[in-house]
């Protein structure tokens, strides 16, 4: 009936705020509750409708380089009672939860049950804090996140946003269509897709105008706030509350049905973005079909290798670019 307001970044927020990169940021809510009571209340303030726990790597693996892998439910509920108290009973509270990052090398190797246990543990302690709902978000690897759901539907009745960090094409980083990504997680049990995070809001809004075109499921959008700038010894993020704002109403224009921000947002950014969005309903979805082309397989022909530069290493000089983004 309504467009839902989502609160804007936490890491970045409570970097904003001081707290050095070193820090584990997610035993903030046992080390300095006050602070992170103190950005929820921000976001609420600002106009935020759903809010989320500081809780994005709060799993066994993540926590473990901290050597707090001992203290996962303590931190997570801590993290859900800190968030329920800043929002009260009108506002939502969603369970941040993040990858485990084992797909980039991060973190060990791990079996499908122990994949599960860890979203498991954490889902359970977010749930008895007194989450509302729990948001999955920043994924890049479909088995990760389908692991993750499955933990949390079956540990928890509460409702699941997924959200992945998409290309710019709608695939994921290990090559998976978009399309494939929403049917299967269809199947699995989501109650809302959406994007988040990636290169900005204008990416976000180009895999939200796809998402919507794919499912009858409630749509969430949390863009960044475009790509960091390093100035003075910090990275800043200088897109305005005004642009972020008419991105955030394409999106809804285009489907969503949620919308937040990601990292370097900020309450100003969600006070525009929930001034502008005040009053809006969601619009009838456009479905598109999906065609799917089926090849006759013929026997593949074998090219021959063209030249790279990497063979004129060592034999003439060899000049290499990198431009920054605009």
């Amino acid at each position: 009936e309504q467009i839902v307001v989502g609160d804007g970044a936490m890491g970045t927020y409570i970097y904003k705020k001081g707290i050095p990169l070193h820090k584990c940021y997610d035993e903030l809510n046992l080390t300095h509750p006050h602070l992170i009571g103190l950005i929820h209340k921000e976001y609420v303030d600002a106009g935020a409708e759903m809010i989320e726990t500081n809780t994005f790597t709060s799993n066994r693996a993540k926590l473990k380089r901290f050597d707090l892998e001992g203290k996962v439910r303590e931190i997570n509920r801590r993290g859900a009672e800190i968030a329920r108290e800043a929002a009260g009973e009108e506002i939502l509270v969603a369970g941040s939860v993040g990858p485990i990052g084992e797909h980039k090398g991060e973190g060990p190797d791990l079996s499908p049950e122990e994949r599960f246990d860890i979203f498991a543990e954490q889902a359970e302690a977010l749930r008895d804090g007194g989450c509302d709902l729990i948001i999955l978000e920043t994924f890049v690897d479909l088995e990760e996140m389908k692991s993750a759901l499955k933990a949390v539907k079956e540990r928890s009745a509460l409702p699941v946003i997924c959200q992945f960090t998409f290309t710019a094409e709608l695939m994921t980083y290990s090559g998976i269509s978009g399309d494939q990504v929403i049917r299967e997680l269809e199947s699995a049990g989501a109650d809302v897709v959406g994007a988040n995070c990636g290169r900005g809001p204008t990416e976000t809004l180009r895999a939200i105008e796809k998402i919507a075109g794919m499912t009858a499921l409630k749509v969430s959008a949390f863009p960044n706030s475009g790509l960091p700038e390093y100035v003075n010894g910090r990275y800043m993020y200088l897109s305005t509350p005004d642009y972020l704002a008419t991105m955030a109403m394409r999106m809804v224009n285009s489907g969503a049905n949620l919308v937040g921000g990601c990292c370097g947002t900020t309450p100003d950014d969600i006070r525009a973005i929930a001034q502008k969005l005040r009053g809006t309903r969601p619009l009838p979805r456009r479905m598109t079909a999906t065609v799917v082309e089926v090849l006759e397989e013929k026997p593949a022909k074998v090219k021959k290798r063209r030249q790279s530069f990497i063979d004129l290493i060592g034999k003439t000089t060899v000049v290499c670019v990198e431009l920054d983004p605009p």
